[in-house]
C-alpha cells in the first residue's frame, strides 16, 4: 500500500457509507489507487462514490454503469471547459442534464447538503460557486419552476469602478473587495438561494420561488450592505440588474440576457441601484 492509499485507508468506510469526495479524486485521477481498492470492496465501491456524489442510492450495477459514464464525461467537461470542473460538476451534469437520474439534484448551500464541499465547485477567492455550477442549477431551477408554476428571479450583479481599484490600490486590495463582496452575499442571500461568481468582478445571485418585487427587496439589501464596507481610501458600489421568469422569459439564456439588459440600464442610470428588466 503506497501513502496515497493508506491516507484513502484512514477515511473510506464501506459499512458506514463515508467516502470524501477528495478521496474519489484521487482514486479517479491514480488508477492503481483504483484497482486496489476495488479489489477489496468490488462493485460496492461504486455505489458508495454514488451516494457520496449524488446523495442518491443505486444498485451496485447502475452505479458501476453510471460511474464509468460519469468519468468519461468528467473528462469530456475538462476538454470542453479547457480546465478540471471536478468530479461533483460532472456528476451532476450527466445525472441531471443526460440522464435524468436526479429529479432535483443536491446543490444546495451547506445548511442543506455537503454535495458541493469540494474547492472545485467553488471560487477561492469570493467562496461563491463557480459559473459551471450556475449554469447547470440555473437551467435546474428553471426546469423545476415550469412543472410546478412558480417564478425565479435572477440578479446579476457588476462592481462599479472596478478596474479602478485594481489600477489605484493594487490587485491585492481588489481581491479583498471581491472576498468581502463574497461574504455579504452568502451571508445575506435565504438557504434555497443560490450565489455564484459569475465573471471577473459579477456576481449573481438565483433565487427560486421569488416574485420580482421580492427580489428587489434582496438584491438592494445587498447593495446597501456593499456601499457601507469601509476601505482605506476608497468606497465601493454594485450596480444590480433584476429578472424573473415570466410566459416570455422561459430559459436560462433568455433570464440571464433580460437581466444584463436591466444591469446596463443601471451602470447608464449613474450606477450604485437596482434595476428590474421590463419588456
Amino acid at each position: 500500500m503506497n501513502e496515497e492509499q493508506t491516507q484513502v485507508s484512514d477515511t473510506i468506510d464501506i459499512k458506514n457509507s463515508q467516502l470524501y469526495i477528495s478521496d474519489i479524486e484521487k482514486l479517479i485521477k491514480n488508477r492503481q489507487n483504483f484497482k486496489y481498492y476495488y479489489e477489496i470492496y468490488n462493485d460496492e465501491l461504486y455505489s458508495l462514490i454514488l451516494l457520496t456524489l449524488s446523495h442518491k442510492s443505486f444498485n451496485k450495477k447502475e452505479a458501476k454503469q453510471f460511474c464509468k459514464e460519469i468519468f468519461k464525461h468528467k473528462f469530456f467537461l475538462e476538454k470542453r471547459l479547457h480546465r478540471d470542473g471536478g468530479v461533483c460538476l460532472a456528476t451532476l451534469d450527466y445525472l441531471y442534464n443526460i440522464k435524468n437520474e436526479i429529479y432535483k439534484p443536491t446543490i444546495m448551500e451547506e445548511k442543506k447538503s455537503d454535495f458541493l464541499t469540494d474547492s472545485s465547485t467553488k471560487d477561492g477567492l469570493t467562496n461563491l460557486y463557480l459559473r459551471d455550477i450556475f449554469d447547470v442549477f440555473l437551467k435546474k431551477e428553471i426546469d423545476l419552476a415550469k412543472r410546478k408554476n412558480t417564478i425565479i428571479t435572477l440578479a446579476l450583479i457588476d462592481i462599479d469602478d472596478f478596474k479602478k481599484v485594481n489600477d489605484n490600490f493594487g490587485h491585492q486590495k481588489g481581491d479583498e473587495v471581491l472576498s468581502k463582496i463574497g461574504k455579504i452575499l452568502n451571508d445575506s442571500i435565504r438557504q434555497m438561494d443560490f450565489a455564484a461568481r459569475y465573471g471577473g468582478e459579477e456576481l449573481s445571485i438565483v433565487m427560486p420561488n421569488t416574485k420580482l418585487e421580492q427580489g428587489y427587496k434582496i438584491a438592494n439589501r445587498v447593495r446597501k450592505k456593499i456601499e457601507n464596507l469601509k476601505f482605506d481610501g476608497f468606497s465601493i458600489t454594485v450596480s444590480i440588474g433584476l429578472s424573473q421568469t415570466s410566459d416570455k422569459i422561459l430559459d436560462s439564456e433568455k433570464i440571464v440576457s433580460c437581466a444584463d439588459k436591466a444591469l446596463y440600464l443601471a451602470k447608464e442610470k449613474g450606477k450604485n441601484q437596482v434595476v428590474k428588466f421590463k419588456f
